[in-house]
């Protein structure tokens, strides 16, 4: 029963002295003497949160070969009209430039024997310095996105 009154006795005096404590905020030099102080820091401000970024996904590069039998017309559709087109019987050669590079598309007859085809696409370094150093896939993605045909030839996904 003792240790019960000690108690009470603690807890009461804590909560009486509670009732005279004085808050400043501040330094303690500037209460007055004989006053207990509690030193409370200045409220820190919170620093702004950044805006969320979304999400970009990193563009995957097409093979340069996605266009292997592709229709005249889908090339058109896709590329203009090219730069340069030369018939070669069976075949035509059409030529896009790029500025890096350029990309030659060469059609054949397609199965049918009515509508050409790509069967085979060339790509080479329009400098005369490095004419054989070029990414071919950098460059062929790099002209898709130019021309703004950079989903041309990506699977679209089902709906």
């Amino acid at each position: 029963m003792k240790n019960f009154a000690a108690l009470g006795l603690i807890l009461a005096l804590g909560i009486a002295g509670c009732g005279q404590t004085k808050t400043a905020t501040g330094t303690a030099d500037k209460a007055p003497k004989g006053t207990i102080v509690a030193v409370v820091p200045p409220l820190l401000k919170a620093e702004p949160t950044p805006p969320v970024a979304a999400v970009i996904k990193p563009r995957v590069l097409v093979e340069p070969t996605v266009v292997i039998g592709k229709s005249a017309t889908e090339i058109r559709a896709a590329f203009g009209e090219p730069t340069l087109r030369r018939q070669d019987a069976p075949a035509e050669v059409w030529q896009y430039l790029a500025t890096e590079c350029a990309l030659h598309l060469f059609f054949y007859p397609a199965a049918d024997g009515d509508s050409l085809v790509v069967s085979h696409i060339a790509i080479n370094s329009r400098s005369a310095a490095l004419p054989s150093d070029i990414d071919r896939k950098q460059c062929f993605n790099d002209h898709l996105t130019a021309i703004g045909a950079e989903d041309a030839f990506t699977p679209k996904a089902a709906s």
